[in-house]
């Protein structure tokens, strides 16, 4: 079965990153997240703004982040997500930068490309890879095939989840350190329960208790990250949510559905929502 994989046009890690960080540091403001995406690429060719905005900015730059999952919104209203966070704010460490890089593309390459499960199973020239991939995707010619292909792989290799030698292969200690730093069940939950209430009070001071969950995902986040040197992607947030939601004894929780189409919704049990309140339960004598 073939199935659709994007391309991903910006596909320079380092580019990525500080194209991120102009629309983290811009949020809601497209007109200096534009100006600031398109002053990290030279003007030799002295085009248009409205060109250069329409090529870079509209035509690589947003599409590479929103495919990546790393953007939130659309027109006026873009922001990063809770994974776009994560890379701006892991950079005070290398190494821990580098992890949380190849966690984020790991899970993105399992969640739409898989190319990672083919290169497991089998190693292959890189022409030979490229042939086999093209046959489990879909594309309106080989030549698109091939530039998502190669696009992709290329993002794979530069943060090092796999190697290129006479065969591509995987990276066996840095994609032994991604299933660590993937793992849900490896954090502390009692710290996870601690962080989602405390960034729940400090979110809900501001819009009477009615929190956005891709912002408590954001924020408890960034609290691993920082306090803890630990990597908590949105997908192992998301299932440790569940659990608590499931769990606690503490709060009555209520899950709110979004007004219209959104992106980055929280599921539970079949559904999808936007917004969360929890009350504290009064406690019996």
């Amino acid at each position: 079965m073939t199935r659709k994989v994007p391309l991903i046009k910006e596909y320079r890690i380092h580019k990525l990153v500080r194209c991120l960080e102009c629309i983290d540091k811009f949020a809601y403001n497209r007109e200096k997240q534009r100006d600031c995406v398109l002053s990290l690429y030279s003007n030799k060719m002295e085009k248009s703004l409205e060109h250069r905005e329409k090529s870079i900015f509209r035509g690589m730059v947003i599409p590479s982040l929103r495919y990546t999952g790393l953007i939130i919104g659309f027109g006026d209203v873009i922001r990063s997500s809770a994974n776009g966070r994560l890379i701006i704010e892991s950079q005070f460490n290398g190494d821990l930068h580098e992890r949380c890089l190849r966690a984020i593309m790991y899970e993105i390459d399992k969640k739409i490309f898989n190319f990672l499960t083919t290169i497991e199973q089998h190693r292959y020239s890189k022409n030979e890879l490229i042939k086999e991939l093209s046959g489990q995707i879909m594309a309106s010619s080989d030549k698109q095939k091939k530039e998502r292909i190669e696009k992709w792989l290329s993002i794979l290799h530069q943060v090092e989840l796999i190697k290129y030698s006479e065969t591509v292969s995987i990276n066996e200690e840095n994609y032994k350190q991604t299933f660590l730093d993937i793992n849900a069940n490896l954090k502390n939950f009692n710290r996870f329960e601690e962080f989602v209430v405390s960034e729940y009070y400090i979110l809900g001071r501001e819009s009477a208790r009615i929190v956005d969950i891709r912002s408590l995902r954001e924020f408890v986040g960034i609290r691993f990250l920082k306090e803890c040197g630990e990597i908590l992607t949105e997908n192992q947030f998301d299932y440790l949510f569940r659990k608590f939601i499931s769990t606690t004894k503490s709060f009555h929780i209520s899950l709110g559905e979004p007004m219209g189409a959104d992106q980055k919704l929280f599921e539970y049990k079949g559904n999808f929502y936007k917004t969360i309140i929890m009350t504290k339960k009064e406690v019996l004598k």
